[in-house]
Order: structure tokens, then C-alpha cells, then sequence
């Protein structure tokens, strides 16, 4: 089954997003990875949020999105991503799972 990691945030720095996004590409390769949302101006439309910018990245299952997260190579450039942005990011299941 299917899971998402969707990053809800807004960047404080861009020239450390633009380094980290760079990065964290080469990191998501390995992982046959489809990025379905990256919109910096998303519109609230129930609820409120201080958070203009969505990224959701889907996986071919939860434990190879766990698996990226925690490896040696993301763990090397998630720094930049936490350093660049404020914000929150969840993992979640697709549905039926």
C-alpha cells in the first residue's frame, strides 16, 4: 500500500532549499518515488495555517518512505530542509491500507 509524506511549510531561507532541494533529489531516487504536490501558494480553504507551501511525495509503501527518511543519505540533508523552511511534515497511508 501506498504512503505520503506531505511537508506543510514556508522558507525562511532559499538559498538553503534551493541546496537542499537539490540534494535530497539524489536522496529520493533509490526509491521510485513520485512527487505529486509542490505548490508554494496553496489556498486554505477550510481551517487556518500559517504555511503557504505543500510537498507531497508518494511511495510504494510506508516502509520504504520510513526507510528514506531515516537513511545515512537523507539524514545527511535534512539539516538544510529544517534549517530552510518552517513548518511540519506527516507520514500517512494511503487509503484502504
Amino acid at each position: 500500500m501506498s504512503a505520503y509524506f506531505i511537508f506543510h511549510n514556508r522558507i525562511t531561507d532559499r538559498a538553503k532549499m534551493a541546496d537542499y532541494i537539490q540534494k535530497a533529489l539524489v536522496t529520493l531516487a533509490p526509491y521510485n518515488v513520485e512527487v505529486l504536490v509542490a505548490d508554494e501558494n496553496c489556498s486554505v480553504i477550510e481551517g487556518q495555517t500559517e504555511f503557504p507551501r505543500m510537498v507531497v511525495i508518494k511511495f510504494n509503501s510506508r516502509a520504504d518512505a520510513e526507510r528514506w527518511y531515516n537513511s545515512p543519505e537523507y539524514a545527511a540533508v535534512r539539516p538544510l530542509r529544517l534549517e530552510a523552511t518552517e513548518g511540519f511534515g506527516v507520514l500517512a497511508n494511503g487509503y484502504g491500507a
